[in-house]
């Protein structure tokens, strides 16, 4: 069980890095090439950047296939984001007026992201480990 949980711990590190990877090259792009305040730089990247994590976090980290339950995946899993990005553009917004566009306010926002990093595969985990199709029989 525990090499299991090491897989999938391990699985869920790199949709993390690739979250990484595309939502700081979206909020550098918008706040650094475009201009964008950094707050709503950082909206646009992790809205963009989210997408891909939900489908890689679903089907590759917990390998969950079939229909996507609206209110036991998508919901849940959006609202965490809506968590992360508040905390990341609250931080980004607040770097970028203190420091000015550039490299901190990308420093900023995965502080704010991290914090909630760990909470989030919690959350996860228990949301697409659990066998939600065997409860359909005892009713929503």
């Amino acid at each position: 069980m525990l090499a299991g949980r090491g897989k999938l711990a391990g699985r869920y590190l790199a949709v993390s890095i690739i979250n990484i990877f595309n939502s700081q090259a979206l909020l550098f792009l918008a706040n650094s090439v475009w201009g964008w305040p950094g707050g709503w730089a950082n909206v646009f990247a992790a809205s963009l950047a989210s997408i891909p994590a939900y489908v890689l976090s679903r089907a590759w980290v917990w390998e969950k296939r079939g229909a996507h339950s609206m209110r036991r995946e998508v919901l849940p899993f959006w609202i965490i984001t809506l968590i992360g990005l508040v905390l990341s553009s609250v931080a980004a917004a607040l770097a970028d007026r203190q420091f000015g566009a550039g490299l901190l306010v990308n420093v900023a926002s995965l502080v704010a992201y991290f914090i909630v990093w760990v909470a989030k595969f919690l959350i996860l985990d228990r949301m697409f480990s659990h066998d939600w199709d065997a409860d359909q029989t005892e009713g929503e």
